[in-house]
C-alpha cells in the first residue's frame, strides 16, 4: 500500500530537524517492511501487516505536513514539477517492469497511480492546498467527515487516488497545524507509557481480528460498495480507521524525539527509499516469494531486508546515482552547463 515523503524540508538552510528525520527514518522502514510482508498470508504476517497499516501511513502523512510548514514560500509550479517528474518516470518504470515480468503488453496509465506512486500525487495535492489546510483546526474533522462520506459514492475509483487524497488529508493538515510547544507535553513519561500501551493493545487487537478484518479498509482507496460493505458498515469502519490512525499517530509521535544518526540519515533521504523498494519487491507481489521458508523465518529475513535496504538506498552514492530519475532539477542544471 502505502506507503512516504520526499526529503523533508529543513527548518533553515543550514540545519535539519534531526528528531523528525529520525522519525521519518523509522516510518520509511515500516513502509518497506509493510510492503515486503504483503505477499505473505500467515497469521503472524497478517497481524503485523494490519498493525502497521493502522498507523504508519497516518504518521508518515503527518510528518509530511509537519515539514511542509518550513517551506519558504508557496510555489505551485515548483511543487507540481518536483513531484510530477518522478511520478512520470516511475510510472513508466513500473509499467515496463510489469510487462517484463508478466509478458503482457506495455501499458502505462498516468491517471491511475501504480502501487506506491499514489503518494506523489497526494503529496502534490496536499502541498498545493496547504494555505487552505492550515487555515483552521476545523479543517481536520471536516476532512475526516468528507472522507467517511466519500466512501458512499461508488465509481470514484482510483483515478489520481482521489479517495486516498481526501481520506489521509486530515493527517497532513494536522501536521501543518502542529505547534512545537506540544512536543514537550506529548513526550512525558506518562504519555510515553500510554503510547506503548496503546500500540501494544493495537497489536493484540490485530492478532485477534486478523481473520475477520479486510486489509483494504486501511488503504481507504475504494468505496464501501467496492469492498462489499453496506454504507452504514463502511462508514463505521472508516471512521474507526481514522480515529485509530489519529490515536496511534499521537502514540508514535510521543515515542519520537531521539536523534539517532543512522535513522536520521535514512529519514533525510526517504524519496529514494520510497521509489526504489517497489522495484525490488515487484516480483514477489506478482508471484509470491516462492522460497519455501516458514512464515516466521520469512518475517525475520524481511525485517532485516527492510532495515538494510532503507539504509543502502539512502546512502549519498545511491541518492546521487538515482537523482536523474527523481529530480527534474538535475536536467535543468545539465542543460545550463
Amino acid at each position: 500500500m502505502t506507503s512516504p515523503t520526499p526529503t523533508p524540508a529543513p527548518r533553515s538552510t543550514t540545519r535539519r530537524d534531526a528528531p523528525i528525520d529520525a522519525l521519518a527514518g523509522v516510518l520509511i522502514m515500516l513502509v518497506v517492511f509493510g510492503h515486503a510482508i504483503e505477499p505473505l498470508s500467515g497469521q503472524y504476517a497478517e497481524t503485523l501487516a494490519q498493525w502497521i497499516f493502522m498507523f504508519h501511513m497516518p504518521a508518515f502523512v503527518f510528518v509530511s505536513g509537519y515539514v511542509t510548514r518550513y517551506s519558504t514560500r508557496w510555489a505551485p509550479g515548483r511543487t507540481v514539477a518536483k513531484l510530477a517528474f518522478p511520478y512520470a518516470v516511475f510510472t513508466v518504470i513500473h509499467a515496463a517492469l510489469t510487462s517484463a515480468l508478466t509478458g503482457d503488453a506495455f501499458s502505462a496509465s498516468f491517471l491511475t497511480p501504480s502501487w506506491t506512486l499514489w503518494y506523489l500525487v497526494a503529496l502534490a495535492a496536499w502541498r498545493l492546498s496547504a494555505p487552505l489546510l492550515r487555515s483552521s483546526w476545523w479543517v481536520v474533522p471536516g476532512l475526516a467527515l468528507a472522507g467517511v462520506l466519500l466512501g458512499t459514492v461508488a465509481g470514484v475509483g482510483r483515478e489520481l487516488s482521489l479517495e486516498r487524497i481526501i481520506c489521509f488529508a486530515p493527517f497532513f493538515a494536522a501536521g501543518l497545524l502542529w505547534e512545537d510547544r506540544w512536543w514537550q507535553r506529548l513526550r512525558t513519561g506518562p504519555m510515553r507509557l500510554a503510547a506503548v500501551t496503546l500500540l501494544g493493545l493495537a497489536l493484540v487487537w490485530s492478532w485477534l481480528s486478523e481473520e475477520t478484518v479486510i486489509r483494504s479498509i486501511f488503504f481507504m482507496s475504494e468505496s464501501y460498495e467496492d469492498i462489499g460493505q453496506y454504507n452504514a458498515e463502511g462508514m463505521l469502519q472508516r471512521g474507526g480507521v481514522l480515529v485509530a490512525g489519529a490515536v496511534l499517530t499521537l502514540a508514535v509521535l510521543s515515542l519520537s524525539g531521539g536523534t539517532n544518526r543512522i535513522l536520521a540519515s535514512i529519514g533525510a533521504a526517504t524519496l529514494p527509499v520510497y521509489l526504489l523498494h517497489p522495484l525490488v519487491l515487484y516480483p514477489a507481489h506478482l508471484d509470491d516469494y516462492r522460497i519455501g521458508w516458514s512464515e516466521s523465518v520469512m518475517i525475520v529475513v524481511l525485517i532485516a531486508f527492510s532495515v538494510v535496504f532503507s539504509w543502502a538506498a539512502s546512502r549519498p552514492i545511491v541518492v546521487k546515482a538515482t537523482r536523474p530519475l527523481m529530480d527534474y532539477a538535475f536536467w535543468k542544471e545539465l542543460v545550463r552547463r
